[in-house]
């Protein structure tokens, strides 16, 4: 009598239809969540620059640290040390250049190189080891601490923060800018290099907010 063989193959057409099924609809899950989320528009505040007739707070931005730029009273200073100059000197222009460049003009953080008056600037430099203030919370920021004090008190239809930015120091701009948005005052800023001197015009110039 002849020995039936046993068919031991299993059968999995079956599962390989199911598995199939569920292969497409994950597929077409990922589709859909594909199509739905190249639909998703982030919205981000963008700056546009306007002229504004506002009074500029100059702040520089200087080693992540913030730093009030007292124009007006160097201005002053710069306009006594000139008329003094050229008192002294009469018209002998060779005697200016030299008085000019022996001449010191400064405040307890910055100081003025009368050198780009002549040509019609008022470049304004930092004081070697002065020590600025640090935001670091702007949650925790109050009307008590030194930035937040500033934004308290200026008047914000009248005035306007404008940062002097180093390269630097992006990142105490941002929170510091971000801040002053926060609570509804206008903002403008200047990118300029870690050594390169602040230049005024002499007459002045219309900010651009953004």
């Amino acid at each position: 009598m002849g020995k039936r063989e046993r068919n031991n193959a299993v059968n999995l057409d079956s599962f390989l239809d199911i598995m199939t099924c569920i292969l497409g609809i994950l597929i077409l899950m990922i589709l859909l969540t594909g199509i739905d989320a190249s639909q998703i528009r982030v919205l981000v505040p963008t700056p546009m620059e306007h002229t504004s007739d506002k009074r500029p707070i100059f702040i520089e931005c200087r080693d992540n640290e913030l730093f009030s730029v007292p124009l007006e009273e160097l201005r002053k200073l710069a306009d006594t040390t000139l008329k003094q100059i050229a008192r002294s000197v009469s018209n002998d222009s060779a005697r200016m250049l030299i008085k000019l460049g022996e001449a010191k003009v400064q405040t307890e953080a910055y100081r003025v190189d009368l050198n780009f008056i002549l040509l019609g600037q008022l470049a304004v430099q930092s004081v070697p080891n002065v020590t600025g203030y640090r935001l670091v919370d702007i949650a925790n920021e109050t009307s008590d601490d030194w930035y937040g004090r500033i934004l308290t008190q200026m008047n914000k239809e009248k005035d306007m923060l404008s940062f002097i930015v180093r390269d630097d120091s992006f990142e105490v701009f941002k929170r510091a800018r971000a801040l002053a948005w926060s609570q509804k005052a206008e903002v403008s800023y200047e990118l300029i290099d870690a050594n390169e001197p602040i230049k005024f015009g002499l007459g002045g110039a219309i900010p651009l907010a953004q």
